[in-house]
């Protein structure tokens, strides 16, 4: 065997300086080739980004990295744009409500439900993004000053990082429910429910009165009235399109059944060491005596969980925006507890049409406000 042919001694064959370059240009191409690769790759990252939430979106901050590769007909330049994430709406801060549609003129105030910790009222940092749309002032009312659509924020001044975002809407005076300021999810009329023949049953301009004062017989057996029962499910199905589940938890009740329920409370409460005078102050302020229960009437569901957990969900806020569209109002809002007499219950819904569901959703009064009873 001839050891010489693998000598490293051996003379390496030269190369042109035509062959250098062609060699070198290649090399180069390919880079440029990875670096078209990874552009295409953030475009279509950021691409993605844009379906996002605006809540979650990334804004984006011209921080512009250029590599130039240069021989002879080669340059290339690739720009690249690094993302700063916006500020968040998820808080600590829980409101009763998220969204705030108002006439030019009108006033609403979201109620701060819960504060985050080591934050009390006097943090509270109230700021419209656009004042010629709506103004706030430092206590959280929102006042629509013309039509459009802007954001109020609610910052806390012990810890900047707890902030959460109000969406409003105003909306003109000459506009109505069809206008797309106002975006709906049912522009249908919700008809008025049935209006009963019995003895016993307090109307008051059609809408039937169940309260504290007024009562129903315990012979009044309607059941879940069909067009209550209709229009809740045009109700879920809507929000089941925004990808929210809201359900039936509870509906009617017969007479017998309230008072079950009813002394079932009293006797847990004395489980707790209460007496029984004492049960029953508790109770009355959570559940209706036998007669004086809305559930009886057939109008009214409780939707979900029923607890106060509830009034923190998406479906909450979405139902206290929407629930007028398809009929319904919330029966026991946060604030009215003395005139309803009644704890607030935002998974609370009562059927009494569009036509006036809607009337009390502007009014923000209650029903016993809206009756002129209370």
């Amino acid at each position: 065997m001839d050891n010489n042919r693998y000598s490293s001694n051996r003379p390496r064959r030269k190369v042109s300086r035509r062959t250098y370059r062609n060699r070198r240009l290649a090399a180069l191409a390919i880079i440029s080739l990875l670096i078209l690769v990874f552009v295409v790759f953030i475009a279509k990252a950021c691409k993605s980004d844009d379906k996002k939430p605006a809540a979650e979106k990334k804004a984006s901050s011209t921080l512009t990295t250029t590599t130039t590769a240069t021989d002879a007909a080669i340059t290339t330049t690739v720009t690249t744009t690094a993302a700063v994430t916006l500020p968040s709406n998820d808080s600590d801060f829980k409101l009763d409500k998220r969204t705030v549609i108002l006439e030019v003129g009108e006033t609403d105030m979201p109620r701060v439900l819960e504060y985050p910790d080591g934050t009390v009222e006097a943090d509270e940092r109230w700021e419209s993004t656009d004042k010629k749309i709506a103004t706030v002032d430092s206590y959280g009312h929102i006042t629509g000053v013309s039509p459009g659509k802007c954001y109020v924020t609610l910052k806390s001044a012990a810890d900047p990082k707890q902030e959460v975002m109000i969406q409003v809407t105003v909306r003109g005076e000459d506009t109505d429910d069809n206008d797309s300021a106002a975006p709906q999810s049912n522009k249908a009329e919700a008809p008025a429910p049935p209006v009963h023949d019995t003895e016993g049953l307090t109307y008051i301009d059609g809408v039937l009165l169940v309260n504290k004062e007024h009562s129903l017989p315990a012979t009044f057996a309607p059941m879940l009235e069909q067009v209550c029962y209709d229009q809740f499910t045009a109700l879920s199905t809507a929000a089941s399109k925004e990808g929210l589940s809201i359900y039936i938890g509870s509906s009617y009740r017969s007479y017998k059944d309230q008072e079950t329920i009813y002394n079932n409370y009293i006797e847990e409460e004395k489980k707790k060491g209460n007496t029984e005078e004492q049960a029953v102050e508790i109770v009355d302020t959570y559940s209706a005596r036998a007669g004086y229960s809305e559930h009886q009437s057939g109008l009214c569901i409780d939707v979900n969980t029923i607890n106060n957990a509830f009034g923190y969900t998406q479906e909450s806020a979405w139902l206290s925006e929407h629930a007028h569209e398809y009929g319904f109002i919330i029966r026991y809002p946060l604030g009215k507890e003395n005139i309803t007499g009644y704890q607030y219950e935002p998974w609370h819904i009562r059927y009494v049409g569009s036509k006036i569901a809607r009337k009390i959703y502007r009014s923000g009064q209650c029903l016993e406000e809206y009756l002129g009873v209370a």
